[in-house]
């Protein structure tokens, strides 16, 4: 092609590019309109303030909520773990299957 050819003169061309423009900008401020309800609150938070039946409503309350669950999951644990440790049952005498008397059994 040449380089050298002024489309700016050629009406059609001017009013087609235009035109392309005005759509363009149209569908780009539709696509940020779609885009727009994002919301930053958390998944969790989301699914405990959906779960409480409507006790919850505000996102910090949901927070507090997951704060106290973490805090007793972590009670629970340590309790059950240093709980087995305190307490050591003996254990049961080795019998040695030389001291046993084997006893024939009457049928």
């Amino acid at each position: 092609m040449d380089e050298n050819i002024d489309i700016s003169k050629n009406i059609e061309i001017n009013q087609a590019l235009k035109e392309f423009e005005t759509k363009s900008s149209q569908e780009q401020v539709q696509q940020n309109i779609a885009a727009a309800p994002v919301s930053n609150v958390p998944k969790i938070v989301q699914l405990v303030m959906k779960c409480s039946g409507g006790a919850i409503k505000q996102e910090k309350q949901a927070e507090y909520v997951l704060l106290g669950f973490v805090v007793v999951a972590i009670i629970v644990s340590l309790f059950l773990v240093f709980r087995g440790r305190g307490n050591k049952q003996q254990k049961p005498p080795v019998v040695v299957l030389e001291q046993i008397k084997l006893m024939p059994v009457n049928r």
